[in-house]
């Protein structure tokens, strides 16, 4: 515990002295991609020496590798930061990481069609491995010269007119010429990336230069007015077909907005003969109900007028009647009944033709009526009464 303890103190202190020393700013010439940086004798501290501890920080610009060589001769690539190793002499290399470019020298050669041309082009590339770069002993300007060779192969191999087009744009067959043949170049392929290639000057046959770039000037007028009748002939066809599709459309909607009409019109005419015909219904219904309270009212009035009679006869038997005829109090007494049994009944309903009157609830028979063409009980009763009570001659 103890010696984890102290490691972690030791270690700490040379992060804080390598913190505070800082990045080194290193600077890259145009040819050259790396700078030799300090010596790091390390593990000579007695603490790191009784202890058996030892490391370096490693400050590192925002613009390089850093390539350190251990004490037995091995290349590494490391990170910045604290690293702990054993006690040796370190030494360190930066290697430039930015994108960087390069131009190459004139280069004159004979192409395909016996045209002399000279070519200068730009190339940008960056290191991808910078172990690899180191062990290459001035790889930018073995690359350049590879390239200058490449661009002697590129003239040989191409048309004048081939090589006039890549001058005037940016032609991917010119970049994929050469980093097809950097790639066989190894270990200069594995240390440095050809990023992109482009033509810088181009001469050649200047009579010849200006032709080309007046029937490229006159193929891309061409282009263009072609493209702007095509243009044209498309924006009539559309315009014919989006007449013929809204022809179309308003027919179709048209026909559907008169099939709706249609349809619509029914209905409303199913409603107008569905109402009439409740209307009708409900005038009738109301009709018969009126010529039924009216029959209603004319029987109540006779069967009113039949209780009065009825009881006209009874008050005439209470008030003298017995005495002068004894045999009209049963007969009272039977007509009592009757009006009893009768108003209990409930209102006799209206007559049915050629049949008697339904005077009680649940198929009950009354006794006959005189709109039925009898006479009922009470009718009796009350004649048979009346006729008693009639004085003797």
């Amino acid at each position: 515990m103890l010696r984890n303890f102290l490691r972690q103190i030791i270690l700490s202190r040379i992060e804080e002295r390598g913190r505070a020393e800082g990045a080194p700013t290193v600077t890259f010439t145009e040819k050259e991609i790396f700078a030799e940086g300090d010596e790091m004798n390390i593990g000579r501290g007695w603490t790191q020496w009784y202890f058996l501890i030892s490391g370096f920080y490693l400050a590192l610009p925002h613009n390089a590798y850093g390539v350190v060589v251990h004490p037995n001769g091995r290349l590494e690539n490391m990170q910045g930061g604290l690293h702990e190793a054993p006690a040796g002499l370190y030494r360190v290399f930066y290697v430039d990481k930015q994108e960087r470019s390069a131009v190459s020298s004139p280069v004159s050669e004979i192409t395909t069609d016996g045209e002399k041309l000279t070519l200068k082009i730009i190339v940008r590339y960056h290191v991808q491995d910078p172990v690899v770069a180191l062990g290459i002993t001035n790889p930018v300007d073995t690359m350049m010269e590879h390239i200058e060779t490449d661009v002697a192969q590129y003239i040989r191999t191409h048309h004048h007119t081939e090589i006039a087009d890549a001058a005037d744009t940016r032609d991917s067959r010119l970049l994929s010429f050469f980093t097809d043949r950097h790639t066989r170049r190894d270990p200069l392929a594995k240390a440095i990336e050809i990023l992109g290639v482009e033509l810088k000057e181009f001469m050649g046959d200047k009579e010849f230069v200006d032709m080309r770039r007046r029937e490229r000037t006159e193929s891309r007028q061409a282009e263009l007015t072609r493209l702007e009748e095509e243009q044209q002939q498309e924006i009539s066809r559309i315009k014919a077909q989006f007449k013929a599709d809204s022809d179309r459309w308003s027919a179709s909607l048209t026909a559907e907005l008169n099939r709706q009409a249609a349809e619509q019109k029914a209905q409303i005419e199913t409603l107008e003969a569905r109402y009439r015909r409740e209307k009708e219904e409900i005038l009738r219904q109301v009709y018969e109900q009126e010529i039924e309270l009216k029959e209603r009212g004319q029987r109540w009035d006779r069967l009113n007028a039949r209780y009065i009679k009825a009881f006209e006869a009874i008050s005439q038997a209470v008030t003298g009647g017995f005495m002068t005829n004894p045999a009209a109090a049963p007969v009272v007494e039977k007509l009592l009944d009757a009006l009893n049994k009768e108003l209990r009944g409930g209102e006799p309903p209206a007559p049915a033709a050629g049949a008697a009157d339904d005077g009680q609830a649940a198929g009950k028979q009354a006794a006959p009526t005189p709109e039925a063409g009898g006479q009922s009980e009470v009718d009796k009763l009350t004649k048979t009464l009346l006729d008693l009570l009639k004085p003797k001659k």
